[in-house]
């Protein structure tokens, strides 16, 4: 599908892995995330805006381009990717009488060979992907998109929502989540207090996306990722990256992992202007709802979909989806208009 632009845009190409490493890394102040609490501390907790159903009469559907990332003053940035760390053991597989293993209810999707990395660090913008929980059943991913936030995709929270009404249960966020605390210590864990939404629900979609509000602004303290409107002149550019939880790098699925160099071979129109981007990311259950972004020269580092599975067909070639487009740049400019 090709996306309609005036003749007269000028489409700038997101960089390469290999060309944001020659950047270089950039090291701020050591404890910068502490250090930039006690400079903006929260003066009160926001009202609950509670759930939320979006449809178009709500936002518009003008084209939204760009909006650059954010990030405090002296803040630690990690250009290219962290360091890859072991991967911790993880549960028995089940066999039955026969010695066939028996397949687990997750999910993996791992395309030539395995390309994901478990990490920690506290640079950004690693620190901005953290993993949410519902205590009514599940868990996955979600990424900084402000100061009070984050975007997901909608299957994650689906039981903790209910149009009009509050956030079913306790929906919980906490950014670089290692072993089961923050890499930035036990304090950071955030409760989601609202969750927006478009209207029609469904899993596995280009409007498979979500964005919570948080009842601390982490990323006042964080920074936080930009959004970018997909474009199809990147179409099969290896530069994009994604980060998340998986269920089967871990014991208790609460280690990230990253992929970098995944490239997006077609996109799909949906509702509300929204696209499945299809990639080949080596991907699993938990990883839902983390970010897929590319690093610009003008805008930093900005998201242009949100993992929403694979596809459910088969017969077909097996990509793993993204929502993204228009619908996603609308949805994440209005939790930053109503919630920061």
């Amino acid at each position: 599908m090709k996306n309609k632009r005036a003749a007269c845009d000028q489409v700038e190409a997101p960089l390469t892995i290999d060309q944001e490493i020659e950047l270089g890394d950039q090291f701020g102040e050591p404890g910068w995330f502490d250090i930039n609490r006690v400079r903006h501390p929260q003066t009160e907790p926001p009202k609950p805006a509670g759930c939320v159903a979006l449809n178009v009469s709500m936002l518009s559907l003008e084209r939204i381009h760009s909006i650059p990332d954010w990030s405090p003053e002296n803040a630690q940035v990690m250009f290219g990717g962290p360091r890859s760390l072991p991967r911790a053991s993880t549960t028995t597989r089940l066999r039955r009488f026969n010695g066939t293993l028996v397949e687990p209810a997750n999910f993996t999707q791992i395309y030539d060979g395995e390309s994901r990395q478990v990490y920690s660090t506290t640079s950004a913008p690693w620190i901005r992907v953290g993993q949410l929980i519902t205590s009514l059943g599940g868990s996955g991913s979600a990424a900084l998109v402000g100061k009070s936030t984050i975007l997901t995709a909608s299957h994650v929270v689906k039981r903790s929502w209910v149009p009009g009404g509050p956030v079913l249960g306790t929906v919980t966020f906490t950014p670089g989540m290692f072993n089961g605390t923050s890499v930035l210590g036990p304090t950071w864990t955030a409760n989601v207090i609202g969750i927006a939404a478009w209207e029609q629900f469904v899993d596995q979609d280009g409007y498979d996306m979500a964005i919570c509000q948080l009842d601390q602004p982490f990323g006042n303290w964080l920074g936080y990722f930009g959004y970018r409107t997909y474009d199809d002149d990147w179409e099969d550019m290896r530069v994009w990256t994604h980060a998340g939880y998986p269920y089967d790098l871990s014991r208790l699925g609460d280690r990230p992992c990253y992929e970098q160099g995944i490239s997006v071979h077609d996109d799909d129109g949906d509702s509300y202007d929204t696209l499945e981007l299809e990639t080949r990311a080596d991907i699993a259950s938990g990883q839902s709802g983390g970010p897929l972004w590319g690093r610009w020269t003008n805008g930093g580092r900005q998201i242009i979909g949100t993992l929403s599975g694979r596809e459910d067909n088969f017969l077909e070639e097996k990509n793993s989806l993204f929502a993204g487009g228009n619908g996603l740049s609308r949805l994440v400019r209005w939790g930053l208009d109503n919630w920061g």
